[in-house]
């Protein structure tokens, strides 16, 4: 099954890819950033699974990423503080730091962890410090 159709992930009734096909598209854009000389491309896996299928198979699936070469876990949709707490926990073996917020980029250490924060969306309300303080290395925040 070939998933093509994205939705925002703050939204029910999403398709997910399977595995195999979720990885071998981060494979591949770690095999094209590899081919390009002085690259600075960060490589982002986005899953929005945890709520199809809960944290646990959304957490297997960003661990498999990183192990593929991306740079950055996405775990789109997260509901609670508890959710982003375990998140950077399983996926942030090295120490991360606030490194974007509002799309502002500063240079950055290798990060593993977004947080996007949609107004309204299914994720809370975090402020930078709240996202500082759960260890999060890149947060976004849409306008109310």
């Amino acid at each position: 099954m070939l998933v093509q159709s994205k939705r925002c992930g703050h939204l029910l009734g999403k398709q997910i890819a399977p595995v195999p096909e979720f990885l071998a598209r981060i494979r591949a854009a770690v095999a094209a950033r590899a081919k390009l000389p002085d690259c600075d491309i960060v490589v982002i896996a986005r899953t929005d699974a945890a709520q199809s299928y809960g944290m646990d198979e959304a957490l297997k699936r960003l661990k498999l990423a990183i192990e593929a070469g991306a740079d950055v876990a996405f775990l789109e949709g997260v509901r609670t503080r508890e959710e982003v707490e375990r998140t950077v926990k399983e996926l942030a073996p090295t120490p991360v730091r606030l490194a974007a917020f509002h799309l502002c980029m500063v240079t950055i250490q290798k990060v593993q962890v977004l947080l996007n924060v949609v107004h309204g969306g299914s994720t809370p309300d975090f402020t930078v410090e709240d996202a500082k303080a759960l260890g999060v290395g890149i947060a976004s925040k849409s306008n109310p």
